[in-house]
């Protein structure tokens, strides 16, 4: 298998003046990716794995560290106040042969609403393009407003289509969506102002 060495650190500040770092995940993760699991609420693992998974074993958490970087590849954000805890994680797997992949994220329940799952999808989504995507597509459940939100502010083409009673969101990644962008803007600059006006 080739593997991609892992891309440098980045750090993003957020509109609440917290400075979070964010990386591409390593084989060492697995044993802070299930303590990040174990912190979880019973919700917000189901939005992402579509049922209650209690705890990551080994053998799941190994499978989420051990990625190539070019096919298989993740980004997490750090704990500002400890760096070896993971605080929100954004992945993509790509469909053999094709410059398509599939995406989830899913960010720990008391940093969320906090823009992290934002700024981890677009940091993994300017590695994948790097890599060669050009398509990635989400499965989310209808009730899970917060990622279909952020899908389609991201600033790319959406088109959106019901499976099976699941939203399958596709992205093109090859083009910018002007609209989708001014509105990414707008929400922004909104959600700045309700936090400077609380």
């Amino acid at each position: 298998m080739t593997v991609r060495t892992s891309d440098p650190p980045v750090s993003h500040t957020l509109d609440d003046g917290t400075t979070i770092a964010m990386r591409t995940i390593e084989p060492d993760d697995a044993p802070a990716l299930q303590r990040f699991h174990s912190r979880l609420s019973e919700h917000s693992i189901y939005l992402r794995f579509f049922g209650f998974v209690p705890e990551l074993s080994d053998q799941r958490a190994r499978y989420f560290t051990q990625l190539d970087n070019l096919h298989r590849l993740a980004v997490i954000a750090l704990d500002p106040d400890d760096e070896d805890e993971i605080i929100a994680v954004a992945r993509l797997d790509r469909e053999p042969g094709t410059d398509s992949g599939e995406y989830a994220a899913i960010v720990e329940d008391r940093w969320q609403g906090r823009g992290i799952g934002f700024v981890v999808t677009r940091q993994l989504l300017d590695l994948a393009v790097e890599r060669g995507f050009r398509r990635v597509y989400a499965m989310v459940l209808p009730q899970n407003d917060r990622m279909l939100a952020l899908l389609r502010n991201l600033g790319f083409p959406t088109r959106t289509q019901s499976v099976s009673g699941v939203a399958r969101v596709d992205l093109d990644l090859s083009r910018k969506d002007e609209g989708a962008a001014r509105q990414q803007e707008h929400v922004v600059a909104m959600l700045r102002q309700r936090r400077e006006a609380a």
